[in-house]
């Protein structure tokens, strides 16, 4: 299996699949595993005669101070089928799923009936292109089917067929590939483990570690501490599978006792090695203390651990849940404070830009670059295209009051426009029809998202609470608020619900407050407990001649918040079990 690096650029040539590394980590009750592999596997209907082949590749973007190139990169193919105007392609390819980047992919379907397989000797017949996030929103049974476009793409070179077909169709297949989400549940004891403590018995507890391919050991688990006893028992002990033994059951594991002590080093008990598939069968093993059984000659073991129960459950990656009907609802709310400056001077944040074609991406000001960067990310996640676009910190329309809360549509019953450049155009003529205010509050934007969260988030059908949306709520800012502590108690609140809460900053103010926000520092008063972390703070600044960086860094954590509510409550998706 070959790898690749984030951006896609290939480490060796015409490799089976496409692999990105990622990190795992684990919450207790369901297995955290944001940015699990998929599958795809290609057919295809109603092609010309011939002996068809699908060629597979992945779109490279890179920006150079602001501007775009593509490059697309030959991720592989799959075998050619022999005369066949309906053929299912055994070969398939897997690729890591990343919520924060746009992983678009280009399917190009040729017949090869040339001398060789090189593209110019052979016959062109159509393409799909599409992201792995539109195929996971978009996939019902799993599948995905769309017509072949019969142009050449753009910036691509290939022999044109000598028969058409018109009704020609390519059916992608995709699924989460087995054991990205998986978690072992354990109950483990041991019995008659060696005594440590002169006054006592021991205080023993148990640490796992797997062999990597070097040959190194790396700590994978340490179990709690069983207080004065020689027979502990630990129950209800979770391993994310990953993390256990990289999914593979023949990994050497070691299992390491020690007896705690309060003021010194750990006293060690003994230990033993095995993999987990003989550990699955076996379930009792023998711990062997190597310097005692070289010393005494009568020496049996050190002790007796029984795996007492095992079980394998399966948990959800992120994108198990677009892949089986929750929705991602994505909501804009833009800052119209008077210290963004008149949208008609030339250096207002609010710089009035008209424009329709999102690839000029330079020609944009500071606040259409935050919508279009994050909003071509979100786009693909809700499946019917809406996004919802307020504004606050003006006078909007004709009433003379100042609004913290308002539909850009001018309708509070039907706040949502149609993608991206819905949200821009929206945003456009309110710049036209506004009279920019003070101060800048959050409290009353973050209050309303969450008042229809909790309307819409989850429904508990049969004892099960499903997750029907979550709600990504982006607020665009050129500086401090002035409502700090309404808005930490109104993040309190939501936290409680399925939403995550983006902070945009853009311009060149100092925006050092508003990492008190960013969730690692917010308690909850009185109790001294930690709230869910829903917010992000991303300076605009920072990133803003890489719209796939701003992108990437802004979203990234919203798969994490996104588990953390899951965990917490538990909740599974709307198709799941169907």
């Amino acid at each position: 299996m070959a790898s690749f690096s984030l951006t896609g650029a290939p480490i060796c040539e015409e490799p089976e699949s496409i692999e990105f590394t990622n990190n795992y980590s684990n919450y207790e009750g369901i297995s955290y595993a944001p940015n699990a592999k998929v599958e795809i596997k290609l057919s295809c209907d109603s092609l010309p005669k011939t002996d068809p082949k699908v060629f597979v590749f992945f779109e490279e973007k890179v920006y150079t101070k602001g501007i775009p190139e593509s490059k697309w990169i030959l991720v592989g193919s799959t075998e050619t089928v022999k005369n066949d105007q309906n053929p299912s392609f055994s070969k398939s390819f897997i690729f890591e799923y990343y919520f924060q980047y746009i992983q678009n992919l280009r399917f190009v379907v040729l017949g090869m009936g040339g001398k060789n397989e090189g593209f110019l000797t052979n016959d062109y017949i159509g393409y799909v292109e599409k992201t792995i996030g539109e195929l996971l929103v978009n996939a019902k049974q799993n599948k995905c089917t769309y017509d072949l476009n019969y142009s050449i793409p753009f910036g691509m070179k290939f022999k044109e067929g000598r028969n058409s077909a018109k009704d020609a169709r390519i059916t992608i297949n995709i699924e989460e590939v087995a054991n990205t989400a998986c978690q072992a549940y354990f109950k483990i004891s041991c019995k008659n483990l060696d005594k440590k403590d002169l006054l006592g018995k021991s205080d023993p507890y148990f640490v796992i570690s797997k062999q990597l391919e070097s040959g190194d050991w790396t700590k994978v688990y340490t179990s709690k501490v069983k207080k004065f006893t020689l027979n502990p028992v630990w129950k209800n002990i979770i391993i994310d599978i990953v993390k256990f033994n990289s999914g593979n059951d023949k990994k050497l594991l070691r299992f390491e006792v020690f007896d705690w002590d309060r003021n010194t080093d750990p006293d060690y008990i003994g230990k033993f090695e095995a993999d987990f598939e003989t550990i699955k069968i076996k379930k009792t093993f023998e711990i062997i203390n190597e310097k005692k059984r070289e010393k005494k000659n009568n020496y049996r073991n050190s002790g007796i651990m029984t795996f007492e129960k095992i079980e394998i459950g399966e948990g959800f990656s992120f994108s198990t849940f677009p892949l089986h009907g929750t929705e991602i609802a994505v909501v804009f709310a833009i800052d119209f404070t008077s210290s963004n400056g008149t949208p008609h001077e030339e250096d207002s944040l609010h710089k009035i830009v008209d424009l329709s074609d999102l690839s000029d991406y330079n020609s944009l000001n500071h606040y259409q670059k935050a919508i279009t960067s994050i909003g071509q990310v979100l786009e693909v996640y809700d499946s019917n295209k809406e996004f919802g676009v307020y504004g606050y910190g003006a006078q909007f329309g004709d009433d003379d009051t100042m609004n913290f809360e308002y539909p850009l549509t001018g309708d509070d019953k039907n706040p949502n426009v149609n993608g991206i450049q819905g949200v821009l155009n929206a945003y456009y003529k309110t710049l036209e029809n506004c009279r920019l205010g003070f101060p800048t509050n959050f409290a009353p934007i973050i209050n309303k998202i969450t008042r229809m969260v909790k309307n819409t988030g989850v429904e508990k059908i049969k004892n099960e609470l499903v997750l029907k949306q979550y709600t990504i709520l982006t607020i665009i800012t050129d500086g401090d608020i002035s409502d700090m502590k309404e808005t930490i108690v109104a993040i309190r609140e939501a936290s409680e619900y399925p939403i995550s809460i983006i902070i945009v900053g853009v311009g060149d103010n100092d925006f050092s407050n508003m990492e008190q926000l960013d969730g690692d520092n917010i308690q909850i008063s009185g109790q001294g407990k930690k709230i869910r972390d829903i917010v992000q703070f991303v300076p605009l600044n920072k990133y803003i001649d890489n719209p796939q960086l701003l992108a990437s860094e802004t979203l990234a954590e919203v798969p994490l918040q996104f588990f953390e509510y899951v965990s917490e409550n538990k909740c599974v998706p709307p198709d799941f079990n169907e």
